[in-house]
């Protein structure tokens, strides 16, 4: 009886274990296919103009200045891989995480994958894109299991933003007029608006006395009956500005966002390292 009993868990764990296995797979093989289409977009889209400094907005001007400096080559997409943590829940425990992600110049668009270390042996696999006007949002366990997926028109609005509140990574992309327009707000506050064809989305770009970055938050800070912040609500907090290929990058991103429950979450992610492929090429190698 024992030795059936002990048969049937190591059957059943195997069983797991091969499911597990298949899963992930799977997981890889559709995030791959967004990483190739994505790809094929950068390859074909027409080149980012060379980018230029306008001096209607200071508080721009003077980031600009600072940031990319000379630095005026078009650049197709970016590759970043970081390292940090997750949280769940105001009190939540923080979990750590490691990911990469593309970002695209020519015209929005990134895919981003993370990975989470929910407990020892157990983990939580992210795939976030924004691919030709296509979005999605897996969050699945063990790879294959979802948690909180989410696919499709309503979420658009939100990956547009993700790639907004991520530029400080590819300033560049501010000193284009492909798809970014601004509007000043006052000495150290300006609304950006991202274009993708008929889809938009707006951000509060803040920025510090020294002209860099400090924040970018979601447009829509608050419901208007309650006054409390509105599901939706983003805002990511830039530090550690490093000079990265001659360009002055934000080595560590702080991000908090009211989930559409209400509830918030929090991620704190370092960088440790990134490439620009200049406008013609792609980065070979990753995700």
């Amino acid at each position: 009886m024992l030795s059936e009993m002990i048969a049937g868990i190591i059957l059943f764990v195997a069983i797991f274990i091969i499911i597990i296995i298949a899963g992930e797979e799977l997981f890889f093989v559709i995030m791959r296919e967004q990483v190739r289409y994505f790809f094929l977009i950068v390859f074909y889209a027409p080149l980012p103009r060379t980018i230029t400094i306008s001096k209607r907005f200071p508080q721009l001007a003077l980031y600009l200045l600072w940031a990319i400096g000379e630095n005026t080559e078009p650049v197709s997409s970016v590759h970043i891989r970081h390292t940090g943590r997750f949280r769940y829940g105001k009190k939540g425990r923080w979990m750590n995480a490691d990911g990469e992600a593309f970002f695209s110049l020519a015209v929005p668009g990134f895919v981003w994958h993370t990975r989470i270390a929910y407990l020892p042996g157990i983990w939580i696999d992210t795939f976030d894109y924004y691919v030709h006007r296509k979005a999605g949002m897996l969050f699945n366990l063990f790879s294959f299991i979802p948690l909180n997926n989410a696919q499709g028109n309503e979420i658009k609005p939100a990956s547009l933003f993700r790639y907004l509140a991520n530029a400080p990574l590819f300033p560049m992309i501010f000193g284009t007029d492909n798809s970014i327009a601004w509007e000043s707000v006052d000495e150290s506050t300006a609304r950006v608006i991202v274009h993708d064809n008929d889809l938009s989305t707006e951000a509060l770009v803040h920025f510090d006395g020294s002209g860099r970055i400090r924040s970018i938050e979601s447009f829509c800070r608050s419901e208007r009956e309650t006054d409390r912040p509105a599901p939706g609500h983003s805002v990511n907090t830039f530090a550690e500005y490093s000079e990265v290929h001659g360009y002055k990058i934000p080595m560590r991103i702080t991000s908090e966002f009211i989930l559409p429950d209400g509830e918030h979450a929090s991620t704190d992610v370092t960088i440790t390292s990134i490439e620009y492929a200049k406008a013609g090429k792609i980065y070979n190698g990753g995700i």
